[in-house]
């Protein structure tokens, strides 16, 4: 879902730029294809590696679709930092409701994991991130997280810089060296601690990409390194 929403922008301000340069349909049409074709791709690996049933990634990229097509014009750059506080509530105490008003009336959201956890020959092959409010742990993590960044000293402060595409290129390295280790970290066998465990995991991402490393990469290849200052 969040890769759909995600790159929902980025396909259309490509497509717009497309539009007022080519003349033919099909080279217009090309950043539409990409972007099916990568949630496509990123859709199957997600049902071969067995991290979701093939329902969920598809109820998920359509959900991601909708959700970046009436989400790009509402980016909440400026919003207070109790914006995404309430937003990332929301979305735990909306979708918990649902789950429990739905499951009140006998429609078991878990029911493709408990055929799977029954019937599979090796039931560890059933990982905890297919489960429904993994999604959402991870979501609303991720809603909190970029609340945190945006309205943090580091990222007020590396706002103001203009960093060089020798350090785009650094934070994009150094991100990808701290990412990696964080998703190898294995979860812990109880529910809900995966669940609080993904949580923070996903609220410490943003503030990693967005506020840290920028931050780091700009002080460390500054000749004066600059105190953080609250914005």
């Amino acid at each position: 879902m969040i890769t759909g929403a995600a790159f929902w922008p980025i396909m259309t301000a490509i497509s717009s730029q497309v539009a007022t340069r080519a003349h033919s349909r099909w080279v217009r049409v090309m950043p539409s294809l990409a972007y099916c074709t990568f949630l496509l791709a990123v859709g199957l690996s997600r049902v071969f590696l067995l991290a979701h049933f093939p329902h969920q990634v598809l109820a998920g990229l359509i959900t991601g679709a909708v959700l970046g097509w009436l989400m790009t014009p509402r980016v909440p750059m400026e919003r207070e930092l109790s914006f995404y506080g309430l937003t990332s509530l929301a979305l735990l105490l909306g979708a918990s409701l649902i789950y429990w008003t739905l499951f009140t009336l006998g429609l078991d959201l878990s029911w493709s994991i408990n055929l799977a956890s029954k019937w599979c020959e090796r039931p560890e092959w059933v990982h905890l991130d297919s489960r429904p409010f993994a999604s959402l742990s991870r979501d609303s993590g991720a809603a909190l997280g970029l609340g945190i960044a945006l309205h943090s000293p580091c990222y007020a402060q590396v706002r103001r810089a203009h960093l060089g595409h020798g350090q785009k290129l650094a934070c994009l390295v150094l991100a990808m060296g701290l990412l990696g280790p964080l998703d190898w970290l294995g979860y812990p066998p109880q529910i809900s601690l995966f669940y609080i465990f993904n949580f923070l995991k996903y609220t410490l991402w943003p503030c990693l990409v967005l506020a840290l490393v920028p931050w780091l990469v700009h002080t460390f290849s500054s000749q004066e390194a600059p105190p953080i200052r609250s914005s």
